[in-house]
């Protein structure tokens, strides 16, 4: 009997041992419901095409990750999860559809920067906008760009 509560005074001490040296468990963060829907706001926002607006086609790149954290030209500080572009000549806060020739993907973005300055290249997107066009594994892609205004709905 002696024999028994020993090792199983052994055992014990083992488990005890090992839940000891694991790391505690923290549980999720969630999100608020603003936080969630903050990367994703300008695709649930309902747009239509500017009436002035003039159909551009060219190339697009996207934003290394070494710009992130960095100040934009508009004042912005870069965050590759948002989704935001720079364009040469519109204006700063202007909403976008990049549509991705290649696969019919778009996004809506916000023009926050000026650039792209690689001679043939149209547009630099962020990360996040990149990545939801399915243009990360390329790095470069055909795209068309229409400028948007906010629909305002009747009450």
């Amino acid at each position: 009997m002696h024999q028994y509560t020993r090792w199983l005074m052994i055992l014990l001490s083992l488990a005890l041992f090992s839940v000891g040296c694991s790391k505690p468990s923290v549980p999720d963060k969630k999100k608020s419901k603003a936080e969630a829907s903050f990367d994703n706001r300008y695709n649930d926002e309902k747009y239509c095409v500017a009436k002035n607006a003039n159909v551009e086609i060219g190339i697009a790149s996207y934003y290394a990750n070494a710009m992130n954290g960095r100040r934009t030209a508009s004042g912005e500080i870069y965050d590759s999860k948002k989704y935001t572009a720079a364009h040469r000549s519109l204006p700063f806060g202007t909403m976008i559809r990049v549509t991705m020739l290649q696969n019919g993907k778009s996004v809506i973005v916000k023009v926050n920067d000026r650039g792209s300055y690689v001679k043939g290249r149209v547009i630099d997107l962020s990360f996040a906008s990149a990545q939801k066009l399915g243009l990360i594994r390329a790095g470069i892609a055909k795209v068309k760009i229409e400028k948007l205004e906010k629909v305002y709905e009747r009450r």
